[in-house]
Formats: C-alpha cells, structure tokens, sequence
C-alpha cells in the first residue's frame, strides 16, 4: 500500500485555488463574544479567497440568503476564520461581500445610475472599491464603551448594540411576508405590522437602565420586558431612541460614490446596493 502524502491529492486544484488577501472588518471585532472568530484573529483581520462558480450560483437563491445557509457556506469555503457568521453584524457581512467580490473579480464594480433631475438618462458607471475600504469611519469606535449608550428624557439609559446578520434576516423574513399581502392584494396584518417593528427595534437593544420604586438602580435584559416597554413608551421617547441609534450607527464603510449628472453637470451621491444578488450578478 503507497504511503504517499501526496498520491490522494487533486492535481487539477493547484492553478484553481488563489491565496486570497486580508482584509480588516469594519467593527476590528470589537463587538464580538469569544468563538464567532477563530482565535488567533487580531482586530478583525481576516484572510478572504476567491468564490467558487458553484458559491456564487447559491448566492442568486433569496431562499438560501434568508435563511443563512450561504453565508455560513461562504464563510466556510472564503473565510474559514469566521467561525459563526450568522452572529456577525450587518456591518460586517455587507464588507464581507465587497471583500469577496474584490477577491474574485478585482476592485472594479460596475453600476446603473441616473440622477433625479428632469432630463436625467441612466448611465453606466465603473466603481473602484479600494477608495471604499481606504476610508472605514471607525474611528469612533474608540469610544466604543459609551458609543451605544443612548440617555433617554425620561432618565432611562439605553444599551444598544449593532444588529447582528441574523436578526436582520429574521426582520427581512417578516416584511416579505408583508409584501407579498400587498402584491395578492390582501390586507395587511397589524399584527404582523407591530412584530416586525418591535423585532427590529429589540434586536438593537441590548439593555434599558432604570430605577425601581424604590430608587434601587436595575439594568433590564429581559427581551420579553424590553418588548413590552417599547410598546408603552411614547413617541417622544421612541424619537429619542430612534435618534441615538442612529448617530451610534455612524462607522464602517461608506458605500456611496459621488457622481457627476452629464444632463444637469450637478453632483449627486449613487449608493451601491448591496443585496448580494445584484452586487455580483446586478
């Protein structure tokens, strides 16, 4: 019996497979618990290698995308230092897909956009990525201790926290349910109305500061508490959370280019979209 180690291996694999390239996640993996990235991973720095044909072809699956099997599966076979890739942050998996693009087809994306003036035609346009990842905005995150800390007028604090992959897939889940209603042109469920904002709002919520009745200070992690709060805080108060979150959210990537309208020669920023069915394949 042969005991070459290399007798087993596939020849036809050594001018397939490329080294990749290391890439820095938008967060450094500042938010993550111990085992979502491998261990020896240093501020987020991950390497990441080209996709497979058959990879992409399951990226086209809606289906797959919400239920987080790709993502799980691209980890696997990209990025194998992401050990649970359903609790990463939104943040995070949207640069996961420009780094894997980069990987695969090189720092060019090629785009549709139109300005919004009167005698605006759509025009292609060639996006270079690299400018993107040169510039994260995570400077922030210095302060990432206080970051999502949101003071409230009513003398509440609130916790709160990026949203992960997967609870924004579940809220996703939820409005194409919605969707769906309208296009067969049923009625809207308010129940289901009221789950998706409740849903979206809990899962940037970490915890709620407050005060007993009789003073003692109390920190609120009960999701089943939470949600019930926020169906009885006024709209003030809602306004207020809404704002923190969003002025905490201000980091990672900026994925606009700005552009010049050959109509009107007016500036105006295009956005990539980053559904990842029609950022490789749109």
């Amino acid at each position: 019996m042969s005991q070459n180690p290399l007798e087993n291996l596939n020849p036809l694999l050594a001018k397939v497979k490329m080294p990749g390239r290391v890439f820095q996640l938008p967060s450094k993996g500042l938010f993550y618990a111990p085992g979502v990235l491998a261990e020896h991973v240093k501020d987020g720095e991950v390497q990441v290698k080209p996709m497979s044909a058959l990879a992409e072809i399951k990226i086209r699956s809606a289906d797959l995308l919400f239920s987080g099997k790709v993502i799980r599966e691209l980890c696997q076979e990209c990025v194998s230092e992401i050990l649970k890739p359903e609790q990463l942050i939104t943040k995070d998996v949207d640069a996961l897909f420009t780094f894997m693009r980069i990987a695969t087809y090189g720092n060019s994306i090629h785009v549709i956009t139109a300005h919004d003036c009167r005698q605006a035609k759509a025009h292609d346009l060639n996006i270079n990525l690299e400018p993107i990842l040169s510039n994260p905005r995570n400077a922030i995150l210095a302060h990432r201790d206080t970051l999502y800390k949101i003071p409230l007028s009513n003398g509440q604090v609130v916790n709160a926290r990026p949203p992960t992959y997967e609870a924004a897939m579940n809220v996703a889940i939820q409005r194409n349910q919605i969707a769906k209603l309208e296009r067969d042109g049923e009625a809207l469920d308010e129940k289901l109305l009221e789950a998706i904002m409740l849903d979206d709002m809990s899962a940037v919520i970490e915890s709620v500061e407050t005060e007993l009745p009789d003073g003692q200070p109390i920190k609120v992690t009960n999701n089943e508490h939470i949600i019930g709060w926020l169906r009885s805080i006024t709209k003030v108060l809602m306004n207020e959370l809404l704002v923190g979150v969003r002025k905490a959210d201000q980091w990672g990537f900026d994925f606009s280019q700005e552009v010049t309208c050959p109509e009107c020669s007016e500036k105006y920023k295009h956005t990539m979209e980053l559904d990842p069915i029609n950022f490789f394949f749109g």
